[in-house]
């Protein structure tokens, strides 16, 4: 599935009504994944230093594994006890933010997202969305190409 697809996709699951958390978190590790294999999100990232977060799920006992930064990409499910930062958000928030259908100030400002380590790893998270977005739009940008 080509990046452009997958971001399509998101953005249709975001305007339905009702969606179980199970299909956002499975549709957003299809859009991670096609986003770690596309140049232009991997330029965006080449910025970020390197992290990663446990993104949970509040509306389910569900979660992903994230890493990202220094040009790379990588998620998988992951249990809700797992290792490293924990960051809390309701599945609708997880579509948009790394669907790419909310902008990452709003969620961060209006405490959409819930970083239970600390300041430095929601702000990390913060920047990596604001990057993974402009990678989305850079990859949307690059023509008929891209939705091959």
């Amino acid at each position: 599935m080509t990046l452009v697809a997958a971001l399509d996709e998101a953005r249709a699951l975001a305007q339905a009504e009702g969606t179980p958390p199970e299909a956002v978190r499975d549709l957003l590790l299809r859009v991670l994944a096609a986003a770690s294999e596309d140049p232009a999100v991997a330029r965006e990232l080449a910025g970020v230093t390197a992290g990663r977060a446990l993104l949970r799920f509040t509306d389910a006992p569900l979660a992903i594994e994230f890493q990202a930064g220094a040009g790379r990409l990588h998620a998988e499910p992951a249990e809700t006890r797992g290792k490293g930062p924990k960051v809390d958000a309701a599945s609708p928030t997880w579509l948009g933010l790394l669907g790419g259908t909310l902008k990452p100030w709003l969620a961060f400002t209006r405490g959409l997202v819930v970083c239970r380590a600390g300041l430095t790893e929601l702000r990390w998270l913060q920047q990596v969305a604001e990057r993974l977005q402009r990678g989305y739009e850079a990859a949307r940008s690059a023509g008929p190409s891209a939705r091959a």
